[in-house]
C-alpha cells in the first residue's frame, strides 16, 4: 500500500516547511498502527505498519532520508516500524545548488547542514531509523557523485543496516519520470519491487555482500545488482563502423564482438586493439549497449579493428576464467597473422605488427596479465606495440576481498594477478603504456601506484599517466559526450596512431582533463 504526501513548497514556503510537513504526515500515518484505529478505513484495514518504507526521489529522497532521521529520535509509537527506505537519485547538495537549497531554507547552517549534506554527519547516519536502505543512482545525472557519497558515507557510519546501490548506465536525472515506459524505467521499477520485497526478508539469508556487485545468500542463490544487458551487432550507418559477433571457443564459451571502420582503401592494413570490458569480474558484456557504443567510436575516430573480448564471469566461473577466456580471444586473434584465420574481416585488414591491448577497470587488470602472459610464453606472427589501462583495478582496496573470495586458489592479497609483481612489470613485452586515472576515483592510487612501480621496475618502455580531475570511476562510459571524455578519447586516438603524448604539451604526468 502506498501513500503519496503533497507538502508546501518553497519559496512561498521556506524550508523547513517541507519537513515540517512530512513529518506531520508521518504522524498521520503512524495514528492509524497498533489497532488504531486511525481516520483513514484504508489505512486501517489493509496496511501493515510493521513493515513501512519510505521512498522519494530528488528532493522527496531528501525528505524521506530526514524523516528516518526524526522518526530515530522522536519515534512514531508503537506497531509502527520502518523497515528500510528508497532513495531514487536524491539530492543531498551538490555544487551550485547547495545555494539554491540555502536561499530557501534561511535558517541553515550552511553547507554541512545535516539535513543537506547527511554524509558530514557520521554519528547520525549510524543511528539511522531503519534496517535497509536502497540507492538509484543514473550515470549522467548531476547529483550522481552525492548519491555515491550517501552510500559510502552510510556504509563507513557503523550503522548496522544494510545498503545497497543500484546505478542505471546513461541516464539522466529522474529519467523514470519522464520517460516511464522506457526498458530502462521499467528496470528500475522491477529492481524497486524486486528490493522492497527483499527488504522484507531476514538479514540471516545473506552468506556475502560485495557492493556495487552482488551478494549470496546462504541457499546458494546469487543477486547481482545491475542486470547484464546486451544487444545485438549492427552496422552504423552515421559513421560507417560494422560489427559482428564471433564464437571462438564453444567449451568453454568465449566469444567475441569484432568492429571494423568504413573502409576506403582494402590494401591499407589498419591497427588492431583488443579490449576487455570492465565490471568487477561479474558484471557487464563485451555485448552491452555501453561497450557496444564505446567500442564503436573508438573504431570510427582511430581509424582501426577492434576485437571486445567477452570472456566468462565471476560467480558462475571462478577466477581464473576470466584470464583463461581471454588468452583463448588472444591466441584466436593471433591465428589471423598470416592471413590464414577463420575471420576475414581480421585476414584482411588488421596489421598484426600493430597490436594494442586495452581495457577499464577489471578489464585493465586482465589487460596487464595479457601482456605478461605474452611476454613469458609469446604470441607468435604478432607485435604487441602498446598498453592501455583505463581505470584499472590491481590490489590495495576494498576491492581486494570480493577478488580473492572469486578467485579461490589464489595466493591472497599479493598474488601477482592481483598486484602486479617488479619482474613481470620489467618483463613486459610492449613498447609503450598509457594509464587513465581519475581524480575521484576509488581505484585511483592503485593507478597511479601501477605507473608508478612500471617505471622503477627497469622495464625498457615508455609509460605515461593521465589524470581527469574530478571524474569518477569509467565516467568516459557512463556520460561519453561530456568534455572529459571526449578529451580522453582524443588522447587514446593519439597514442595508437601517433605514439607518445608528449607533443601535446606534458611530460610522463598529465592533470589537465
Amino acid at each position: 500500500m502506498e501513500n503519496t504526501v503533497q507538502f508546501r513548497l518553497a519559496p512561498e514556503h521556506p524550508i523547513p516547511a517541507c519537513y515540517n510537513d512530512s513529518w506531520a504526515v508521518m504522524k498521520w500515518v503512524a495514528s492509524h498502527a497498533n489497532n488504531g484505529p486511525g481516520p483513514e478505513p484504508w489505512l486501517n484495514d489493509h496496511a501493515k505498519f510493521d513493515q513501512v518504507f519510505l521512498a522519494g526521489d530528488s528532493a522527496g529522497a531528501n525528505i524521506a532520508h530526514n524523516m528516518v532521521v526524526r522518526a530515530s529520535v522522536d519515534g512514531l509509537g508503537v506497531g509502527f516500524n520502518l523497515v528500510g527506505m528508497v532513495l531514487i537519485h536524491p539530492f543531498f547538495g551538490n555544487n551550485e545548488i547547495d545555494k539554491l537549497w540555502m536561499f530557501i531554507c534561511p535558517e541553515t547552517s550552511g553547507s554541512d547542514d545535516p539535513r543537506l549534506n547527511p554524509a558530514a554527519h557520521p554519528s547520525l547516519l549510524s543511528k539511522l531509523g531503519c534496517n535497509k536502505v536502497l540507492i538509484c543512482t543514473a550515470g549522467k545525472d548531476h547529483l550522481r557523485e552525492r548519491g555515491w557519497t550517501y552510500y559510502e558515507a552510510l556504509r563507513k557510519s557503523g550503522w548496522g543496516g544494510l545498503v545497497e546501490i543500484m546505478e542505471t548506465e546513461g541516464e539522466e536525472h529522474v529519467f523514470h519520470l519522464f520517460n516511464p515506459t522506457s526498458d530502462k524505467a521499467g528496470t528500475l521499477m522491477n529492481k524497486f519491487i524486486f528490493q522492497v520485497v527483499a527488504m522484507r526478508s531476514s538479514n540471516s539469508e545473506i552468506a556475502r555482500v560485495f557492493f556495487p556487485f552482488f551478494r549470496v545468500y546462504k541457499d546458494g542463490r546469487v543477486q547481482r545488482f545491475r542486470p547484464i544487458q546486451k544487444v545485438p551487432p549492427s552496422d552504423d550507418p552515421r559513421t560507417g563502423v560494422k560489427s559482428k559477433d564471433v564464437v571462438i571457443s564453444q567449451e568453454p564459451a568465449v566469444s567475441a564482438r569484432i568492429f571494423i571502420p568504413e573502409i576506403s582503401d582494402p590494401t591499407h592494413k589498419l591497427p588492431l586493439v583488443v579490449y576487455f570490458h570492465g565490471g568487477g569480474f561479474t558484471i557487464n558484456s563485451a555485448f552491452s549497449p555501453m561497450y557496444d557504443n564505446y567500442l564503436k567510436s573508438m573504431v570510427s575516430e582511430a581509424n582501426i579493428v577492434a576485437v571486445s573480448v567477452e570472456y566468462r564471469l565471476a560467480l558462475e566461473h571462478s577466477i581464473p576464467a576470466c584470464y583463461d577466456d581471454s588468452w583463448a580471444a588472444l591466441q584466436w586473434v593471433a591465428s589471423h597473422a598470416h592471413g590464414r584465420g577463420p575471420e576475414t574481416w581480421l585476414n584482411d585488414h588488421a596489421d598484426f605488427k600493430r597490436l594494442f591491448l586495452a581495457g577499464d577497470s577489471a578489464g585493465g587488470n586482465i589487460c596487464h596479465n595479457m601482456a605478461v602472459r605474452v611476454g613469458s610464453t609469446g604470441l607468435p606472427g604478432v607485435k604487441l606495440v602498446a598498453m592501455v589501462l583505463i581505470h584499472p583495478f590491481f590490489g590495495g582496496t576494498d576491492d581486494d576481498k570480493m577478488w580473492m573470495y572469486l578467485f579461490p586458489e589464489s595466493s591472497g592479497r599479493n598474488d601477482p594477478k592481483l598486484k602486479p609483481a617488479t619482474g613481470d612489470l620489467a618483463r613486459l613485452p610492449c613498447e609503450r603504456v598509457l594509464v587513465f586515472v581519475a581524480e575521484n576515483d576509488f581505484l585511483r592510487g592503485v593507478g597511479r601506484a601501477y605507473y608508478e612501480e612500471l617505471k622503477k621496475s627497469g622495464w625498457k618502455g615508455t609509460v605515461e599517466i593521465v589524470e581527469s580531475e574530478k571524474e569518477g570511476h569509467v565516467y568516459h562510459l557512463m556520460d561519453p559526450t561530456c568534455v572529459n571524455a571526449a578529451d580522453m578519447m582524443k588522447l587514446l586516438v593519439t597514442f595508437i596512431n601517433q605514439g607518445d603524448l608528449h607533443f601535446l604539451g606534458h611530460s610522463s604526468t598529465r592533470s589537465r582533463m
